[in-house]
């Protein structure tokens, strides 16, 4: 009884959510490698020539270049900038409505500045909202539809989608405990139908791709929800809620102090010349610190050393880094790596794009189970040639 019942509720969250998970699981495999095709396909918009002696120009000077490129009435609100010779240094300025409908509703703008650091020169200006990459990105996060609906439809799929790898486990046992009905369930056999085939495919890869799959359902739920992102880290905490670290307070000022910020970078790179990149967010309230995120490894963000500086006088108000951080925090830190794959480089990036590529297949052959199991038999019927007997004795 328990088990039809798990049947029933594997079939039709299969069915309602299936599109949803195929969408987000293709775009999923599409990002996985999101910054290796980025360098790849805009190689000019990220490299520069550059000599043996060039010099940085000054982080100020930089920043007033791709503003001016920009508009006074588009505000730059975050930087990356890059310890390593050759590389453009990008401004972002992005301003969203939260509550609007539609991708193109949801950003008012987004773009990105490249330029070069040694004489200024803008490389490229992106319009960010209708690069390709980023379409993916939010075609993943909520369907184009804006954080308002598209977040939703896609959390709650993802809600769906663990209950569905859940329920499949417990329909993927098989009914007998026997080895050699586990061996079915775990090996495909050669020589058979293409009905039976898509059955192995969806049942036995399902199983094997079960525990990373389910991981990268619960790392993006955390994205999707505040409420799962405060249960996932309670349980890494112990069954403890631990207070936030707190962001110390900088001297007021309206912007941040140009020589106070120049300062900064040129000690951070003397500090981390081997750093993959400073990543430098604008925060709004005028007492708040100057925030640069140093990156030590390339494509991964929970490997950091995080830094806040007053923002008139560049003293240092606190500094943490990936060391420091434990239990829920330490988790939350991780996130981002382990759902997109980046978290060990290039070998766990190539498991979650071939994870995101069965889990994609998956809505496909349970579809297709479900349509060869309710498609009616169409075999002719079998017919007797034999003579009817008489149902009458002679008694004479």
């Amino acid at each position: 009884m328990l088990r039809k019942i798990f049947f029933w509720m594997h079939k039709w969250l299969g069915l309602i959510t299936g599109l949803v998970v195929l969408i987000v699981s293709i775009t999923g495999c599409i990002n996985v490698f999101s910054d290796e095709l980025k360098a790849y396909f805009y190689h000019k918009r990220y490299y520069v020539e550059t000599t043996g002696n060039a010099k940085f120009l000054n982080f100020s000077e930089l920043r007033n270049k791709a503003q001016k490129a920009l508009g006074p009435e588009i505000k730059i609100s975050r930087s990356e900038i890059y310890p390593a010779k050759g590389r453009t240094w990008v401004f972002r300025a992005s301003l969203t409505d939260k509550k609007a409908i539609g991708h193109w509703n949801y950003y008012k703008y987004y773009y990105r500045v490249y330029i070069n650091p040694y004489n200024g020169e803008i490389v490229h200006v992106e319009n960010s909202k209708n690069d390709f990459f980023q379409l993916v990105l939010n075609l993943h996060m909520n369907l184009l539809l804006g954080d308002a609906v598209g977040g939703m439809v896609t959390g709650i799929s993802a809600v769906c989608f663990f209950v569905l790898l859940l329920s499949g486990l417990v329909l993927w046992f098989p009914r007998k405990w026997k080895p050699k009905a586990f061996k079915k369930a775990l090996v495909f056999k050669r020589d058979v139908g293409i009905k039976r085939l898509n059955y192995d495919l969806h049942n036995i890869l399902g199983f094997y791709v079960l525990i990373p799959a389910l991981l990268i359902c619960l790392t993006g739920l955390v994205f999707a929800f505040p409420w799962a992102d405060k249960s996932v880290q309670f349980v890494a905490n112990g069954g403890k809620t631990i207070k936030k670290r707190a962001i110390p307070l900088s001297t007021p000022n309206e912007n941040y102090h140009p020589q106070a910020t120049d300062s900064v970078i040129v000690h951070l790179f003397e500090v981390h010349p081997q750093a993959d990149a400073l990543s430098i967010r604008v925060r709004e309230k005028h007492t708040d610190p100057m925030d640069v995120q140093v990156r030590l490894a390339k494509n991964r963000t929970h490997v950091f050393e995080w830094y806040y500086f007053d923002r008139n006088t560049g003293k240092l108000l606190m500094k943490y880094g990936d060391q420091d951080v434990k239990g829920g925090e330490k988790f939350k830190s991780m996130n981002y790596d382990l759902h997109t794959g980046a978290f060990a480089g290039i070998p766990t990036k190539l498991l979650a794009f071939f994870v995101s590529l069965i889990c994609a297949a998956m809505p496909v052959t349970g579809f297709l189970i479900w349509y060869n199991k309710g498609k009616k038999s169409k075999k002719p019927k079998k017919t007797c040639h034999l003579k009817k007997k008489s149902v009458f004795f002679d008694q004479t």
